[in-house]
C-alpha cells in the first residue's frame, strides 16, 4: 500500500525540522574535532546536551572545526603500509595526513593532544608527529573503521616505509581518535 500524501506530510515535515535543528556545520557524520588553538572554525562551543562525548570526557570548548567523512576524504589522501600492533602483520593504512588536517583548521599550537573515545589521551609535539609522517586513518586494508574496532579513526605512521621509524613502539598509535586538542 501506497501511503497518502496527507499521512506523508506529518512524516516529512518531521524530518525537515529535524534538519532545521542540526547545527550549521553538521553535514554527515562528524568523526574527528579539533581544538584549541585553531584559525578556521566550523562550528561553536561545546553543549553539554548535545555534545555528550565531550562532556563525560570533561571537555569544553569555544570554537572547533568538526570534520565529517567528506570533508576528511575532501583532503589529499595518504595510504601508509605499517605493523600494527608493532611486529604484527603488515597492513596498509589510508586517510589524510595529520599535517593536511592540521592545514585545513589552521591549527596554530605546537602541541596535540589525541584524544580516544574511551578518554585515553597522549601528548605529543605537533612536530614530532608531523616529521614521522602521522595520517588520520580512515580505512585498513581498504575496509573503513568503524565505531567498536580502531574507528572512527585512528593516528599511524609510516612504519613500514621508514627506517627511521621501525623501532617506534605503538605509544602515539591512538585509535577511536575523536578529538584532537591544540595547544
Amino acid at each position: 500500500m501506497i501511503p497518502s500524501r496527507r499521512r506523508f506530510a506529518p512524516v516529512l515535515g518531521f524530518f525537515l525540522l529535524l534538519g532545521s535543528l542540526a547545527p550549521a556545520w553538521a553535514g554527515g557524520p562528524v568523526l574527528l574535532t579539533l581544538t584549541g588553538s585553531i584559525e578556521t572554525p566550523n562550528r561553536g562551543p561545546m553543549d553539554p546536551e548535545y555534545d555528550k562525548l565531550f562532556a563525560f570526557n570533561d571537555m569544553t570548548f569555544e570554537t572547533a572545526m568538526a570534520f565529517d567523512t567528506d570533508a576528511l576524504a575532501a583532503l589529499p589522501q595518504a595510504e601508509v603500509r605499517a605493523d600494527f600492533p608493532r611486529g604484527g602483520p603488515e597492513r596498509t593504512f589510508t586517510g589524510p595526513s595529520l599535517a593536511a588536517v592540521l592545514e585545513a583548521a589552521g591549527a596554530t599550537g605546537e602541541t596535540a593532544t589525541l584524544v580516544a573515545m574511551d578518554g585515553y589521551a597522549v601528548e605529543v609535539p605537533v612536530a614530532d608527529l608531523t616529521a614521522r609522517g602521522a595520517v588520520v586513518a580512515l580505512a585498513r586494508d581498504g575496509r573503513a573503521f568503524g565505531i567498536g574496532d580502531f574507528g572512527p579513526t585512528q593516528i599511524v605512521f609510516p612504519r613500514a616505509e621508514r627506517d627511521d621509524l621501525a623501532g617506534m613502539n605503538d605509544d602515539w598509535w591512538i585509535w577511536q581518535v575523536f578529538n584532537i586538542a591544540i595547544e
